[in-house]
């Protein structure tokens, strides 16, 4: 076995892949592509194929989603599918470590970690798949931000247009799909199937924008936990953004600092690239920028080739920027044009102790007990989670903080940390939330990334002690332990996820009732999709865009009390 290369070599060479001149010898270009390219696009092919087809695999559970045995029994056989097919990959794995050639086991263990990547994703997919069996509502059915969308949507469908800040790529998807006939010409019934995508295709991408800058499992740890960790299936674009533009920061931040080697053509074409797909992300949601931005701004300062390249560092960020306006410039026009919106709703979340990092809950009324959620934690407030991450946070910076894989989630979480507090404060004074409570995402899978690190980098250091200690025939099934470990955790991951969006009443005040909600309208045909309550349903909605009503003073939800109208207040008991 040899010696583990540093994180930073784990990314392609400047050149292409090779140490070689960038000029090859005829038929260099064909073996390139035969040893590089296509291991590469077999990988994707596997992450999105497994994601997908294992969603795909969840129509055919035919359980009762709606009573608890039926839900057990659901998620007991999507369980099952998923230990045979991770089975499958293992033995495939080790097969190769002990027969197969180097070159061989490298490619497996790539592809099992794509497949692992997809499949754990898939899981969720599938889990939606079984709680919206027989209903072709999404999540919450026409409710809440689904009615903007879908109002959104309806414009695109009617005039080709949408008259909203709002990131436009789902409505514009939604509303052309329609239009060409899909889901029987209605927005509605597409915003279930493309939901679903969002989150089976979450870790795909996660773990390929990572692979970017990581060998494969690292990169299937650090785009993989914190993918799982922040899985909100009734928004999934949200997530689905953040943890594919973290890794894109960090490959801005290689590139830029190699940009000094390579080509003119090489530079300007590798910014392009990155400047589209950041493009693509800002049209799916643009929270995420907004948040990163001053932290990246740092960031590339320190990475820029002040001394080797400064013009080749110029035309890389030219040329990233001109491929970022040419996608997503004229959305960027309206959403600078809308600055002066104001949000003035506060839920609970924002009326949380502004410091809190600790796990989030999913039931709308999981906090409703008297006093202020989230309540203490095990160490002078600080849940376990918190210590952990935290923990991470001092090694990663301490192991490897010259490295853009470190410093790239480093400078997203000190830049939403910042514009956190900053709003916050500003809260009572402005009288405006700003959406400042959604930082807690990005701050939560920025920490969960830096924590896996921490873990890799320490690895690195201790390999060559393992090494002289002589352990070298356990060290060979090292990816089987490791595939084995996450796929276990995503299988976890993925049923805790999947069953607390399986249907519940919603007396019962749990996350649940999104999916109880969408099994209560009547479908296309005119009949009551088949587990609805009673065997009763509403009719199909047409309803306009609601437009929140605007106000001189935040609106505040206090999720553990009662406001009588006369200003009395009264704690409500906890829940039985």
């Amino acid at each position: 076995m040899t010696t583990a290369p540093p994180l930073e070599t784990l990314a392609p060479p400047p050149n292409g892949g090779s140490s070689a001149p960038a000029r090859s010898a005829p038929g260099g270009l064909a073996r390139t592509l035969t040893r590089r390219w296509w291991p590469a696009v077999a990988e994707c092919v596997v992450a999105v194929a497994m994601a997908l087809g294992f969603t795909a695999w969840g129509v055919t559970v035919d359980d009762n989603p709606i009573t608890r045995v039926g839900q057990v029994s659901g998620l007991s056989n999507l369980q099952f599918r998923l230990a045979l097919l991770v089975v499958v990959v293992l033995a495939v794995v080790g097969w190769s470590t002990v027969r197969g050639s180097e070159r061989v086991r490298a490619v497996t263990v790539r592809l099992a970690a794509a497949a692992v990547a997809g499949l754990s994703t898939g899981f969720i997919g599938a889990g939606q798949v079984f709680a919206l069996r027989g209903t072709p509502w999404p999540l919450n059915g026409p409710y809440a931000d689904n009615n903007r969308i879908l109002g959104w949507a309806e414009q695109v469908l009617h005039t080709g247009s949408m008259d909203a800040f709002y990131p436009p790529a789902v409505p514009y998807i939604l509303g052309y799909a329609a239009k060409a006939g899909l889901f029987d010409g209605q927005p509605a019934f597409g915003l279930k199937w493309l939901f679903i995508a969002f989150v089976a295709l979450t870790g795909p991408v996660a773990y390929l924008a990572w692979r970017m800058c990581l060998r494969p499992l690292p990169a299937l740890a650090v785009g993989l936990l914190p993918a799982l960790q922040q899985t909100l299936p009734h928004k999934p674009y949200s997530p689905f953004v953040l943890v594919a533009l973290v890794p894109l920061i960090a490959k801005l931040l290689l590139w830029l600092r190699a940009s000094p080697r390579f080509t003119t053509r090489g530079t300007a074409g590798r910014g392009a690239f990155l400047g589209v797909a950041f493009g693509l992300l800002f049209l799916v949601y643009s929270g995420w920028h907004v948040w990163s931005l001053p932290g990246v701004l740092v960031a590339v300062l320190f990475f820029y080739p002040w001394q080797t390249g400064r013009l080749r560092g110029l035309l890389f960020l030219g040329s990233s920027l001109a491929g970022f306006l040419l996608v997503a410039g004229a959305y960027l026009r309206v959403l600078l044009g809308a600055t002066g919106t104001r949000d003035q709703w506060c839920s609970g979340f924002a009326l949380t102790e502004p410091a809190y990092i600790g796990t989030t809950p999913l039931s709308s009324r999981a906090w409703d007990e008297p006093g202020e959620y989230p309540g203490f934690g095990e160490f002078a407030g600080l849940h376990t989670y918190a210590v952990i991450v935290l923990i991470g946070l001092g090694v990663a910076v301490a192991l490897g903080l010259r490295k853009a894989v470190v410093v790239a989630p480093l400078a997203c979480f000190a830049s939403a940390w910042f514009i956190r507090f900053w709003l916050a404060g500003h809260m009572e004074a402005d009288q405006q939330v700003q959406l400042f409570p959604r930082t807690t995402l990005q701050i939560q899978v920025t920490l969960t990334a830096l924590a896996v690190l921490a873990c890799v980098l320490a690895a690195g250091r201790l390999a060559p002690l393992v090494r002289r200690a002589g352990t070298s025939p356990a060290r060979q099934f090292s990816a089987v332990g490791a595939l084995l470990a996450l796929a276990l955790a995503g299988g976890m991951i993925g049923s805790f996820f999947a069953n607390q969006y399986l249907p519940t009443a919603p007396a019962e005040r749990q996350v649940g009732a999104m999916a109880w909600q969408a099994h209560q309208f009547r479908k296309p045909d005119g009949a009551c999709p088949e587990y609805a309550d009673r065997h009763e349903c509403q009719d199909f909605p047409n309803r306009p865009v609601v437009e929140p009503p605007t106000a001189k003073r935040l609106v505040c939800e206090y999720p553990w009390r009662k406001v009588g109208r006369d200003g009395s207040i009264e704690v409500l008991p906890p829940r039985p």
